[in-house]
């Protein structure tokens, strides 16, 4: 065997095995059928900085090491250098597959579950009444925003309140908690990252979705069974706009509210092709949160100029993991740079929030804001924040047409969002159920506190009958 040889397969293993690591560390993946999905949808218009970083800290990582390795077994173990090299080979993809969870996915892809055939509640079979005067909405979902962020007087776990004021008004309007203060959403599994975490609060369902899954390419439609906030006010008249500062081709997302509404969709695409950003801007994922609350300013404005009531969605960039992006006029407050970012990106969101409740729209009203998902910069969570403290998203319900029955002490997640966004428009809903969602501003109880958070999670990991013939379909 030659060196050559041996060099390759012990880069081949190790390149895997600190891919993996890395993988965890970089991304906080949640599941590994968020690697899953993410083969499946268009990836134009990422961060190049993650394929930055894993050159220079995965491949010329495991190649320096693979070099030292294998002259040592060509040189010094040279008659059992093939079962020395294949040995490590086998034993790093077997390490490298446990760190991304692949055994319990592979477990799971032979479990059956008829969960859903007994808790589904399926949206466009559910009766919804509508307010005499449709009110609009705008859902502000804010990147990885989660409660941790606050001070540990306010329920946050931070030193000092990195979502002051945001936190108090959440706390002075209405907000859903598992807590007596600050408090939120438990994260599920196929609801941790953007797409999953907008499906899930906008759809109540989770993306778990099979190797052999064809539904996320431009060609073919996403999730043509499943009925969601899209649906149901675009049914209604309702003009629908989704604003995002990146390129909404990627993870699926444009797929999602195209097909789920046929939403206008403002993003970098939109931006330079209608003359708001020259052709070659580029920031971070692709325009800052700054830009992006000035062109939702200009947006709404439009929007509120039609008799016909809106639903304006739109996402924030800036609190991104890994190392997130410092406004030129951000303050340098803190000693880390994340916390500098999200706090600065509140004061942002502040602002838009004042120059929202100025307009003459306001008044007629409902504003969501959410985190998407729990935040994947596992490195600054780990480095900042108490391990022991339950890290929950974000949310808060400024001007809702109605109040929550029991907005604390709760038992909810992410999907549970669906039908309380609905709600807090006025909406009626039959049940309080919409799929898998619970409205929260009722008092029914919601799946997790019915079946616990552990059991709900197992079993929407398995496989479901009626979420690919009927959901995906």
């Amino acid at each position: 065997m030659s060196y050559y040889v041996i060099l390759l397969i012990l880069f081949i293993g190790l390149l895997a095995y600190i891919s993996a690591r890395w993988a965890i560390q970089y991304f906080g993946l949640s599941c590994f059928e968020q690697i899953v999905f993410h083969l499946k949808v268009p990836l134009e218009g990422a961060n190049p900085q993650f394929l930055i970083d894993w050159v220079k800290l995965c491949f010329i990582k495991a190649l320096v090491i693979a070099l030292v390795i294998a002259g040592v077994i060509y040189f010094l173990f040279y008659d059992i250098a093939a079962i020395l090299s294949y040995g490590a080979l086998v034993g790093l993809l077997i390490l490298a597959m446990q760190e991304v969870g692949i055994f319990g996915w592979v477990v799971n892809l032979f479990r059956k579950t008829n969960f859903y055939e007994e808790n589904y509640v399926d949206a466009s079979k559910v009766k919804l009444t509508f307010p005499e005067k449709e009110r609009n909405l705008i859902h502000i979902y804010v990147e990885s925003l989660e409660n941790t962020y606050s001070s540990v007087e306010k329920g946050g776990n931070y030193k000092d309140d990195l979502l002051y004021p945001i936190s108090d008004y959440a706390l002075e309007n209405v907000h859903f908690s598992h807590k007596e203060n600050l408090g939120g959403a438990k994260e599920l599994s196929g609801t941790g990252w953007t797409t999953g975490g907008l499906v899930g609060q906008s759809a109540g369902i989770p993306l778990l979705v099979p190797l052999n899954c064809k539904r996320f390419s431009e060609s073919q439609p996403f999730f043509p069974g499943l009925t969601a906030l899209g649906d149901i006010l675009k049914a209604k008249g309702y003009q629908l706009e989704y604003l995002i500062g990146s390129d909404a081709a990627f993870g699926g997302r444009q797929s999602y509210f195209k097909d789920h509404g046929d939403f206008k969709i403002f993003d970098l695409r939109y931006a330079k092709e209608h003359g708001f950003l020259a052709k070659d801007y580029k920031e971070f994922w692709g325009y800052e949160d700054r830009k992006l609350f000035d062109f939702a300013k200009s947006e709404l404005l439009e929007l509120a100029k039609s008799e016909d009531p809106f639903y304006f969605a739109m996402l924030t960039v800036d609190t991104h993991h890994p190392y997130g992006y410092v406004d030129a006029q951000c303050k340098e407050q803190y000693s880390e740079r994340l916390s500098n970012v999200i706090a600065c990106d509140i004061k942002e969101l502040t602002e838009f929030l004042d120059w929202l409740k100025q307009q003459d729209f306001y008044e007629d009203t409902t504003v969501v804001i959410s985190g998407d998902h729990l935040s994947m910069a596992a490195g600054y969570i780990r480095s900042t924040y108490d391990k022991s403290y339950e890290r929950t998203t974000f949310n808060c319900f400024l001007n809702s047409a109605v109040q929550p029955l029991q907005p604390y002490n709760r038992e909810f997640v992410t999907l549970d969002m669906f039908p309380t966004v609905l709600a807090s428009m006025g909406v009626t809903i039959e049940g309080d159920r919409l799929n898998l969602g619970t409205n929260l501003f009722s008092d029914k109880k919601t799946l997790v506190e019915t079946y616990g958070f552990t059991y709900v999670d197992k079993e929407l990991r398995k496989q479901s009958k009626y979420y690919k013939q009927h959901i995906m379909k």
